[in-house]
Protein backbone atom coordinates (compact mmCIF):
# COMPACT_ATOMS: atom_id res chain seq x y z
CA UNK A 1 0.00 0.00 0.00
CA UNK A 2 1.44 3.55 -0.60
CA UNK A 3 2.37 6.00 2.02
CA UNK A 4 -1.44 6.63 3.13
CA UNK A 5 -0.05 10.31 4.39
CA UNK A 6 -0.48 11.84 1.09
CA UNK A 7 -4.06 11.14 1.75
CA UNK A 8 -3.98 13.56 5.00
CA UNK A 9 -5.46 16.87 2.66
CA UNK A 10 -8.07 14.89 1.84
CA UNK A 11 -9.04 14.37 5.05
CA UNK A 12 -8.77 17.59 6.29
CA UNK A 13 -10.75 19.06 3.40
CA UNK A 14 -13.54 16.26 3.86
CA UNK A 15 -13.45 17.37 7.76
CA UNK A 16 -13.88 21.02 6.57
CA UNK A 17 -16.86 20.22 4.34
CA UNK A 18 -18.78 17.97 7.24
CA UNK A 19 -17.81 20.54 9.35
CA UNK A 20 -19.32 23.33 7.12
CA UNK A 21 -22.52 21.23 6.76
CA UNK A 22 -22.93 21.28 10.31
CA UNK A 23 -22.24 24.95 10.57
CA UNK A 24 -24.99 25.59 8.10
CA UNK A 25 -27.34 23.48 9.64
CA UNK A 26 -27.04 24.99 12.58
CA UNK A 27 -28.08 28.21 11.19
CA UNK A 28 -31.17 26.79 9.90
CA UNK A 29 -32.72 25.63 12.80
CA UNK A 30 -33.01 28.72 15.18
CA UNK A 31 -35.59 30.47 13.12
CA UNK A 32 -37.24 26.91 12.16
CA UNK A 33 -37.66 25.99 16.32
CA UNK A 34 -38.72 29.74 16.81
CA UNK A 35 -41.52 29.78 14.29
CA UNK A 36 -42.73 25.79 15.79
CA UNK A 37 -42.33 27.21 19.31
CA UNK A 38 -44.26 30.19 18.57
CA UNK A 39 -47.47 27.74 16.60
CA UNK A 40 -47.26 25.17 19.21
CA UNK A 41 -47.60 28.49 22.30
CA UNK A 42 -50.43 29.91 20.43
CA UNK A 43 -54.24 28.68 19.65
CA UNK A 44 -54.46 28.87 16.12
CA UNK A 45 -52.98 25.35 15.15
CA UNK A 46 -54.33 23.80 18.59
CA UNK A 47 -55.81 20.35 16.83
CA UNK A 48 -52.01 19.90 16.09
CA UNK A 49 -50.36 21.65 19.09
CA UNK A 50 -48.89 17.46 20.48
CA UNK A 51 -47.75 17.50 17.24
CA UNK A 52 -45.65 21.04 17.12
CA UNK A 53 -44.78 19.70 20.86
CA UNK A 54 -43.52 16.28 19.30
CA UNK A 55 -41.37 18.41 16.45
CA UNK A 56 -39.86 21.09 18.36
CA UNK A 57 -38.88 18.52 21.50
CA UNK A 58 -37.07 16.50 18.28
CA UNK A 59 -35.86 19.13 16.33
CA UNK A 60 -34.19 21.06 19.38
CA UNK A 61 -32.32 17.57 20.50
CA UNK A 62 -31.33 17.11 17.28
CA UNK A 63 -30.22 21.16 17.06
CA UNK A 64 -27.87 19.87 20.19
CA UNK A 65 -26.37 16.91 18.27
CA UNK A 66 -25.69 19.28 15.72
CA UNK A 67 -23.76 21.72 17.69
CA UNK A 68 -21.59 18.95 19.72
CA UNK A 69 -20.92 17.12 16.06
CA UNK A 70 -19.75 21.07 14.76
CA UNK A 71 -17.62 20.93 18.00
CA UNK A 72 -16.11 17.44 17.08
CA UNK A 73 -15.62 18.44 13.77
CA UNK A 74 -13.64 21.80 14.68
CA UNK A 75 -11.53 19.94 17.54
CA UNK A 76 -10.35 17.17 15.14
CA UNK A 77 -9.49 20.19 12.47
CA UNK A 78 -7.24 21.52 15.00
CA UNK A 79 -5.79 18.14 16.12
CA UNK A 80 -4.63 17.95 12.55
CA UNK A 81 -3.35 21.31 12.18
CA UNK A 82 -6.26 22.37 10.17
CA UNK A 83 -8.72 25.06 10.75
CA UNK A 84 -12.69 25.20 9.48
CA UNK A 85 -12.53 26.02 5.85
CA UNK A 86 -13.64 30.41 5.76
CA UNK A 87 -15.45 29.96 2.12
CA UNK A 88 -16.77 27.04 3.06
CA UNK A 89 -18.71 28.22 6.28
CA UNK A 90 -19.43 31.52 4.63
CA UNK A 91 -21.45 29.66 1.63
CA UNK A 92 -23.00 27.05 3.92
CA UNK A 93 -24.06 29.94 6.03
CA UNK A 94 -25.29 32.41 3.34
CA UNK A 95 -27.50 29.19 1.42
CA UNK A 96 -28.45 28.36 5.41
CA UNK A 97 -29.80 32.06 5.97
CA UNK A 98 -31.58 31.80 2.61
CA UNK A 99 -33.31 28.49 3.52
CA UNK A 100 -34.12 30.02 6.77
CA UNK A 101 -35.88 33.51 5.64
CA UNK A 102 -37.16 31.89 2.89
CA UNK A 103 -39.44 29.86 5.36
CA UNK A 104 -40.21 32.55 6.98
CA UNK A 105 -41.71 33.87 4.14
CA UNK A 106 -45.98 33.60 4.25
CA UNK A 107 -45.87 31.21 7.21
CA UNK A 108 -44.49 28.29 8.09
CA UNK A 109 -44.97 25.76 5.35
CA UNK A 110 -43.56 22.05 7.69
CA UNK A 111 -43.69 20.21 4.54
CA UNK A 112 -41.18 21.85 2.72
CA UNK A 113 -39.80 22.43 6.29
CA UNK A 114 -39.16 17.81 6.97
CA UNK A 115 -38.30 18.09 3.27
CA UNK A 116 -35.66 19.70 3.07
CA UNK A 117 -34.44 19.09 7.04
CA UNK A 118 -34.76 15.01 5.19
CA UNK A 119 -32.74 15.81 2.43
CA UNK A 120 -30.21 17.90 4.30
CA UNK A 121 -29.21 14.94 6.78
CA UNK A 122 -28.48 12.78 4.13
CA UNK A 123 -26.24 15.51 2.41
CA UNK A 124 -24.71 15.57 6.12
CA UNK A 125 -24.76 11.31 5.71
CA UNK A 126 -23.22 11.58 2.67
CA UNK A 127 -20.23 13.77 3.95
CA UNK A 128 -19.59 11.56 6.56
CA UNK A 129 -19.75 8.35 4.67
CA UNK A 130 -16.81 10.23 2.49
CA UNK A 131 -14.74 11.22 5.68
CA UNK A 132 -15.07 8.25 6.94
CA UNK A 133 -13.64 6.62 4.06
CA UNK A 134 -10.91 8.39 3.08
CA UNK A 135 -9.80 8.66 6.82
CA UNK A 136 -9.88 4.84 6.70
CA UNK A 137 -7.55 5.03 3.75
CA UNK A 138 -5.34 7.49 5.41
CA UNK A 139 -5.49 5.33 8.61
CA UNK A 140 -6.99 7.66 10.43
CA UNK A 141 -8.89 5.60 12.63
CA UNK A 142 -9.67 8.90 15.13
CA UNK A 143 -11.19 11.05 12.51
CA UNK A 144 -12.99 7.72 11.04
CA UNK A 145 -14.61 7.12 14.63
CA UNK A 146 -15.93 10.36 14.61
CA UNK A 147 -17.24 10.24 11.31
CA UNK A 148 -18.94 6.97 12.16
CA UNK A 149 -20.57 8.12 15.29
CA UNK A 150 -21.97 11.67 13.58
CA UNK A 151 -23.12 9.30 10.87
CA UNK A 152 -25.39 7.21 12.73
CA UNK A 153 -27.02 10.15 15.23
CA UNK A 154 -28.15 11.70 11.50
CA UNK A 155 -29.38 8.45 9.99
CA UNK A 156 -31.21 8.17 13.26
CA UNK A 157 -32.74 11.66 12.92
CA UNK A 158 -33.47 11.15 9.01
CA UNK A 159 -35.08 7.94 9.80
CA UNK A 160 -37.34 9.95 12.92
CA UNK A 161 -38.71 12.53 9.68
CA UNK A 162 -39.03 9.45 7.58
CA UNK A 163 -41.38 7.47 10.24
CA UNK A 164 -42.97 11.20 10.20
CA UNK A 165 -44.24 12.14 7.24
CA UNK A 166 -48.25 11.38 8.25
CA UNK A 167 -47.47 14.03 11.04
CA UNK A 168 -45.87 16.34 8.92
CA UNK A 169 -49.07 16.21 6.47
CA UNK A 170 -51.64 16.92 9.08
CA UNK A 171 -49.44 20.20 10.62
CA UNK A 172 -49.16 21.21 6.74
CA UNK A 173 -53.05 21.06 6.55
CA UNK A 174 -53.68 22.48 9.59
CA UNK A 175 -50.96 25.26 9.36
CA UNK A 176 -53.47 26.31 5.76
CA UNK A 177 -56.37 25.90 8.51
CA UNK A 178 -57.76 22.40 6.20
CA UNK A 179 -59.16 19.44 8.35
CA UNK A 180 -56.46 17.21 9.15
CA UNK A 181 -58.42 13.84 9.06
CA UNK A 182 -55.44 13.05 11.43
CA UNK A 183 -55.25 8.98 11.34
CA UNK A 184 -55.09 7.10 14.71
CA UNK A 185 -51.91 7.73 16.81
CA UNK A 186 -48.76 5.50 15.46
CA UNK A 187 -46.75 4.99 18.47
CA UNK A 188 -43.41 4.36 16.23
CA UNK A 189 -43.81 7.87 15.33
CA UNK A 190 -41.38 10.91 16.47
Amino acid sequence: MADSTVLDGQVVRQLQAAHALKAGALRMFDPMLSAVADARDGDAMAEVSDLLAKMHGVFNGHREVTANHAGKLASRLGELGAGPARGKLAGMSAGATARARLGGLGGQNYGANARDAFVFEHLEIATLHLLEQVAERAQDPVTADLARGCRAEDEEMAATINRNWTNVLSLTLASRELPTLRPPEDDDAA
